[in-house]
């Protein structure tokens, strides 16, 4: 078999021995991935528990749909999978991991390599992501779906191999050019912001289509042919293909299959060149150039008069940490990402629940008061998860200061309580005017109990849950370290808060149930009171085990290197 395997590689006209040497770095590269952030196991398990069975039964609706339905819907379904695919393998680089993670082929350009045998160890290796674990089922679909018609396989098979390498190279070219577009501070903000909001904005995208769907009847979605349109791009070119194939257009299929092998070709090289000008050193954007400004007379800025009426009351190291804190969130990418989807996520899933019709859209009741807190839960939780983590390569420097712990862990804690409180207040003062209630009042009084419940349960578990993050990846970084972090984050951190969080939000509940204002008033005081005390003993006790375990968080923070 291996023999076999051999002749067919060099009959494609690369290097078998160079490709099992590749093929065996990016698995023992994917074995000490797993080996070093055990926590990634816990995740990706999760990951296909959670959204496995969806994905497989999409696919065996889609297998369905080949085999059952009419035509011409085969191959508009085929067509409307392979680009969705296609969309997913541009998109998920961005928006949660990188595809091929493990193998970096900038490092292999030093060695005596075929650029042919870099492409095809790059394309072999993406069989090892997730990406492919989710879309092998539809593919599996597709064979399963068109069986009735053995003969079609000369197509579908060439089409989809065209059609995964398509989906591949355009992730990867996405990629690289993103890595060459963050380079530049300016770009790289505007593409995080807009990034950010498009995926808080599946709400408004559902109206969209829902109106579309309402003004639309029968007679005109049977005129629909999507298929006309998809077909120039490169997947849905290989979905015209098999469906030419299907009438029995065997040349119309070929020159589609050209179509998409053109496209193919057109991406690799595009990719290669953008890869190979940026690792030569070639910059695809030039940095923007400063000229010397004139020497001007120093003033006092905001900040600083701020940190200068706060140290009047608070430790000096405290405010320090709570003004580095506060900047570094909006300064480094990745935070930026999660304070964005934090805050506009809440506000899209109160428009979606408690709004309802928007055209409708009159006093809201007061129960939409119990939102502010869970908008408060998200916004804190989002900010304050892994504190210790985010700080990167600097935590060994921000640990050498002779500050105590506890005043360090109390300035991240109002950091992340005023960042959070800001936007709730301006949803707060919407909803106010809007349902003219008390109950607002009190609700954003048990949100903000809420933020020092959710720092206090992260400051708690930041001596122990923190795992590596890598403040220059283009990416958001996943949760890594031991298991026990993976298990922590996922069921012990949000017990913690469902637990403790239960006498703050409680009197709001029971004074909406029972339409008692004045339960909810003095209920959230004390509840306020509560959350105060339990978010100062967490910081004290935090400080003194950071203390003892500071080797240990170092070498949990530390920054893998592939």
């Amino acid at each position: 078999m291996a023999g076999l395997v051999a002749r067919l590689v060099s009959v494609a006209g690369l290097d078998p021995a160079k490709q099992r040497t590749l093929l065996g770095l990016r698995l023992r590269l994917l074995r000490r991935q797993f080996e070093r952030e055990p926590g990634r196991i816990v995740g990706l398990v999760l990951l296909l528990a959670l959204v496995g069975p969806f994905v497989l039964l999409a696919a065996i609706g889609t297998g369905f749909a080949y085999r059952l339905a009419p035509q011409p819907w085969p191959a508009l379904v085929l067509a409307s999978v392979l680009v969705a695919l296609w969309v997913a393998w541009i998109a998920l680089p961005l928006f949660a991991f990188r595809t091929n993670e493990g193998l970096d082929l900038s490092r292999l350009l030093l060695y005596p390599l075929r650029t042919r045998d870099l492409v095809a160890s790059a394309l072999i290796g993406t069989l090892f992501d997730v990406p492919s674990y989710l879309t092998l089922p539809f593919f599996m679909a597709v064979f399963i779906g068109w069986s009735g018609q053995p003969l079609l396989y000369v197509v579908i098979a060439p089409a989809l191999l065209t059609a995964y390498a398509l989906m591949m190279v355009s992730g990867q070219l996405v990629l690289t050019a993103s890595a060459g577009l963050l380079r530049s501070r300016r770009f790289r903000d505007l593409a995080i912001v807009v990034f950010s909001l498009l995926g808080s904005s599946c709400y408004f995208t559902n109206r969209v289509i829902e109106g579309w769907i309402r003004a639309t009847d029968a007679a005109d979605l049977q005129r629909l042919q999507p298929l006309l349109f998809l077909r120039w791009l490169p997947p849905g070119a290989c979905a015209q293909a098999v469906a030419s194939a299907a009438q029995g257009a065997w040349g119309e299929a070929l020159l589609w299959l050209a179509y998409a092998l053109g496209w193919l070709a057109l991406l690799l090289w595009m990719w290669w060149k953008l890869l190979l000008r940026m690792t030569t050193g070639a910059a695809l954007w030039a940095p923007p150039t400063f000229e010397a400004k004139k020497p001007q007379r120093r003033t006092q800025s905001l900040s600083e008069r701020i940190v200068a009426f706060v140290n009047t009351w608070l430790p000096a190291p405290a405010t320090a940490t709570a003004i580095k804190e506060a900047r570094l969130i909006w300064r480094v990418p990745q935070r930026r990402i999660g304070l964005l989807q934090s805050v506009v996520a809440p506000f899209v899933l109160i428009l979606a629940v408690f709004v309802g019709d928007i055209e409708a859209l009159g006093r809201l009741p007061e129960w939409t008061a119990l939102a502010l807190p869970g908008v408060m839960l998200f916004s804190t939780w989002g900010l304050s998860t892994n504190m210790l983590g985010m700080e990167s390569k600097g935590l060994a420097t921000l640990l050498l200061t002779p500050a105590p712990r506890w005043q360090i862990f109390a300035g991240k804690g109002l950091a992340y309580l005023f960042t959070a409180l800001l936007p709730t207040v301006v949803y707060a003062g919407i909803l106010a005017v809007t349902a003219r209630s008390a109950f607002i009042v009190y609700g954003l009084v048990a949100a903000a109990a809420m933020a020092l419940i959710v720092i206090a349960v992260n400051t708690v578990a930041a001596p122990y849950v923190t795992y590596p993050f890598d403040e220059n990846s283009p990416t958001r970084q996943h949760a890594g370290g031991k298991w026990l972090t993976g298990v922590a984050q996922v069921l012990g951190v949000p017990l913690a808060i469902f637990v403790l969080s239960t006498p703050v939000t409680a009197p709001l509940m029971l004074g909406v149930w029972w339409s008692r204002p004045e339960v909810a008033g003095v209920g959230v005081l004390v509840g306020l009171a509560y959350a105060a005390g339990v978010c100062s003993v967490a910081i004290r006790w935090a400080g003194v085990q950071l203390t003892r375990r500071e080797p240990e968080v170092l070498e949990a923070a530390r920054a893998i290197d592939f």
